[in-house]
């Protein structure tokens, strides 16, 4: 019988807020996040959901953060909180405790940065920074060594899946009694020049100058996804392993599933075949029929594509049962982190069993007939809550949180 997984800390840095309950509150406000950027001031798409108010030598030393990009400083800063959270004191961070973190676009930030200065002054300028401050690795590594965890690490690189992936193979290595508790979660820093140019060129972004509805999930007239950043850690524990050190358990990961489309480098295969094959394979691993799940925590990017296909599988696998919410629309796309973000803000509805309303909504797709919260849901009754996450590269992944039930 497979090992119950369960959670029993969770860390947070994004848009929406700086811990996992301010960013509930943040998202139950239902209101936008998104603002003019100065880094982005020269595009023709010059606005995202930035993180605000965060000073990292509050949290880390100035040695620390020079040679960190910010995706692993985001990194630290979650999981930190994330540890602290659990109560995970240092006998429990031996080699049966591992790391699995998501991320896709690496030490963008200081690439970019570097990359100008060897432009203008020559290669010669070019230091350790540049390999310390941009390798993925470095988020998985850098957290290890500052919270003292000596089991295995993995990075996993599935674009905007990444961070959903990640916390699926830290319930994998749970269960197959590789380790007791895995730190888990996903951490991007994608907000520069470059990469906003890139998203704008391929029209994934919102052109949508009234910044408040600028994303829009599931409306007629969405046009693409505002870009934030951050991080989100989970703790996952062995149910008995939790139990034996008296910690608090938030909630249970029940269910994971993942598949790819085999279809396009971008666009999502029209039958929703992947993430349909990967929301079945969640479900099959927590023993759930459709009619168990209450919620949908959609990926819900509000581009066209992506929200027509997802209530098209939500409506032919579940039907107008579960109530869907996105909660981009407030706190924007964080790529490679979303899904680890969207994942503690599903364990979050399951405790406060409050569903966060869809933002930016005016006017429903007719064509997308699922039953989508346009207001605050309380007192639903949420047992089971499913998060789905969707990348390029045909990327498609499903977690399944459950109301957590001893034994």
């Amino acid at each position: 019988m497979k090992s119950k997984v369960v959670v029993t800390g969770m860390g947070i840095i994004s848009s929406a807020g700086h811990t996992p309950e301010v960013c509930h509150s943040t998202l139950l406000e239902g209101k936008g996040l998104a603002k003019p950027d100065p880094r982005l001031s020269t595009l023709e798409v010059s606005w995202s959901c930035p993180i605000q108010d965060f000073t990292p030598d509050e949290h880390m030393a100035k040695s620390l953060i020079w040679r960190c990009d910010p995706f692993i400083q985001y990194a630290l800063y979650a999981a930190r909180s994330a540890i602290e959270d659990a109560g995970l004191d240092q006998a429990h961070r031996g080699s049966k405790t591992g790391i699995v973190l998501g991320n896709s676009l690496a030490g963008i930030t200081s690439l970019e940065t570097l990359n100008k200065r060897a432009v203008q002054e020559g290669v010669g300028i070019i230091g350790s920074l540049y390999l310390l401050s941009t390798i993925g690795s470095m988020a998985t590594g850098n957290v290890a060594i500052e919270l003292g965890i000596h089991g295995p690490t993995y990075l996993t690189g599935t674009a905007c899946s990444s961070g959903a992936d990640a916390i699926g193979t830290a319930k994998k290595l749970i269960e197959n009694g590789e380790c007791d508790i895995v730190i888990a979660g996903g951490c991007e820093a994608p907000i520069t020049p470059m990469v906003v140019s890139s998203f704008t060129k391929i029209g994934a972004l919102s052109k949508n100058t009234d910044l408040p509805h600028a994303s829009r999930p599931f409306d007629k007239e969405r046009d693409g996804f505002v870009i934030s950043e951050g991080a989100a850690v989970m703790v996952l524990e062995n149910e008995k392993t939790a139990l034996n050190r008296g910690a608090r358990i938030y909630a249970t990961l029940s269910g994971y599933g993942s598949a790819n489309d085999a279809y396009h480098i971008t666009s999502p295969a029209p039958d929703g075949s992947g993430l349909s094959q990967s929301i079945y394979k969640a479900m099959q691993d927590a023993s759930l029929a459709p009619t168990d799940i209450h919620c949908i925590n959609a990926h819900g990017t509000s581009t066209p594509l992506n929200d027509r296909l997802e209530g098209s599988v939500f409506s032919i696998i579940f039907g107008g049962h579960p109530w869907v919410t996105s909660t981009k629309g407030v706190a924007g796309h964080s790529l490679a982190a979303t899904g680890a973000m969207e994942a503690v803000f599903s364990v979050l509805t399951i405790l406060h069993d409050e569903i966060p309303p869809v933002d930016g909504l005016k006017h429903i797709d007719e064509e997308i007939k699922i039953n989508i919260a346009t207001d605050i849901i309380r007192g639903a009754g949420i047992k089971n809550i499913l998060s789905t996450s969707l990348g390029f590269g045909g990327q498609n992944a499903a977690l399944i949180f459950s109301q957590y039930q001893q034994g």
